[in-house]
């Protein structure tokens, strides 16, 4: 007789154990692929709003990671307007580009000196109509909202801060904050100590004539140290306040129109950025980018191309995170499935002694009991994890039906609550063929058991 006939008929034979055996298995398989559609739509979501915020590549100065803020004359790329026409019209590259657009890191001295506060800063300089381009990126269909940005080309030298740092700049009133708290007033022994030294406030005038007619009720002064030393500073008109995910860069942060910016660092005669960031239209694309764009570079030998990963180091630490909690529960969902299958078979090694030592006097040889037995913990595994696979994707269904939003560490807006499974059909095989691999293996000992026992002792339990 067949032996996968028998196998399936004894699994039959005890419906109750069977059934709660696969149930452990389907409880198994469902844990394990709906985690790990979480984490999927996780790192989507975390890679989606970092690159958003960093891009995909970056070219820049080569070791502006390690000095470029320490020495932006030194570490900045100053024909970066023919590098994004190269990069723009590369025959390689153009298919693969959703956005190129330059990017300016600025840090230093923030000041409302019309309140009598202060604070530093630490900025960038963006052209508003790539910087919002880049905000709306979503290669995965993960559904976030695009990123919301105040900056407008009708407004150079409008910009934005983070809601920190309004606060620290007493802007609550004429920002009208709400849930902002007002800067407490200070009494001032020396009424110098109120204003401005006599060489910023030179130039901070100097700024304010060259801006006449164009200011806004909140504005703020900002002063940084161009390559030479001397310092610069610039008058902003604040847009808006926008709050940040982290307090300490909600603190720090400044956003600004990239010429505003390029006059703060260099002074109104030149024209450099920090980097050029690549955005792709999909993440798989980065390989071949990064490659292509090696060439491109490479000829300058003072260009370097930097991945996300590089400029955003976080990502990966959290992605690992993410995997680590994923593997350990994958393995505790094995480890239960192991001994769900092993006590099954091992109980019904135990019930049919007599029916063992009966095949094996009808001619079956030790290599058929043993094979019966693994296929009915196969069966039961194979049968257990397609359900649960099942489960999991109508649990998907299910969820996006819903409508469910919320508000995940790291972001200042909800989204929707969503879990990948489908996305993923490599994790839902890897489950479904790992479990069942799983049951044969918890199989293993019980069948050899079987296949071990002699026939003469089998038949005395007939």
């Amino acid at each position: 007789m067949n032996v996968i006939a028998l196998a399936s008929r004894n699994v039959l034979r005890n419906a109750r154990r069977s059934a709660l055996t696969a149930v452990a298995l389907v409880v198994g398989t469902l844990a394990i692929l709906v985690f790990g559609g979480y984490v999927n739509d996780n790192i989507h979501g975390l890679q989606t709003i970092t690159v958003r915020q960093v891009g995909h590549l970056q070219v820049v100065r080569k070791d502006y990671l390690d000095f470029g803020r320490g020495d932006p004359g030194r570490f900045s790329i100053r024909d970066y307007e023919a590098l994004m026409r190269r990069i723009q019209t590369d025959e390689v590259l153009a298919p693969m580009l959703a956005v190129v657009t330059p990017v300016l890191q600025v840090e230093g001295a923030a000041g409302n000196f019309a309140a009598g506060a202060s604070s530093n800063f630490s900025g960038i300089g963006v052209e508003p109509s790539g910087h919002a381009k880049m905000l709306a990126w979503d290669g995965f269909g993960a559904g976030i909202p695009p990123g919301k940005t105040a900056l407008r080309a009708d407004a150079p030298d409008g910009g934005i801060v983070g809601f920190q740092m309004a606060q620290l700049l007493a802007l609550c009133g004429p920002l009208k904050l709400t849930g902002c708290k007002e800067l407490p007033t200070r009494t001032v022994a020396d009424p110098k100590a109120a204003t401005l030294p006599e060489d910023i406030s030179a130039l901070g005038q100097a700024e304010q004539s060259q801006q006449a007619g164009t200011g806004k009720a909140a504005s703020i002064e900002l002063l940084a140290a161009s390559p030479s030393g001397l310092p610069n500073v610039v008058r902003m008109n604040v847009l808006e306040a926008e709050r940040q995910v982290v307090r300490d860069i909600d603190a720090l942060y400044v956003a600004m129109p990239l010429p505003l910016a390029q006059r703060l660092v260099f002074g109104p005669d030149e024209r450099a950025v920090s980097a050029v960031v690549i955005q792709l239209r999909h993440s798989d694309m980065l390989p071949a980018a990064q490659a292509r764009l090696n060439q491109l570079v490479k000829e300058s030998g003072q260009l370097e191309v930097l991945t996300f990963h590089e400029v955003s180091p976080v990502y990966d630490q959290i992605v690992s995170s993410y995997t680590s909690v994923f593997t350990f529960i994958a393995a505790l969902m094995g480890l239960i499935a192991l001994f769900s299958i092993a006590n099954a078979v091992n109980m019904a090694v135990g019930e049919r002694i007599g029916e063992i030592g009966t095949l094996r006097s009808l001619g079956f040889q030790r290599t058929s009991i043993r094979s019966i037995f693994i296929l009915e913990g196969a069966l039961l595994g194979v049968f257990g994890t397609i359900v649960g696979a099942v489960l999991a994707l109508l649990f998907q269904y299910g969820l996006d039906l819903s409508g469910f939003a919320w508000t995940p560490p790291g972001r200042s807006t909800s989204i929707p609550l969503r879990i990948d499974v489908l996305g993923s059909p490599s994790m839902i095989a890897a489950t479904v063929l790992g479990l069942s691999a799983v049951a044969c293996l918890s199989a293993l000992w019980p069948a050899n058991r079987a296949a071990r026992m002699e026939v003469t002792e089998a038949l005395q339990h007939v």
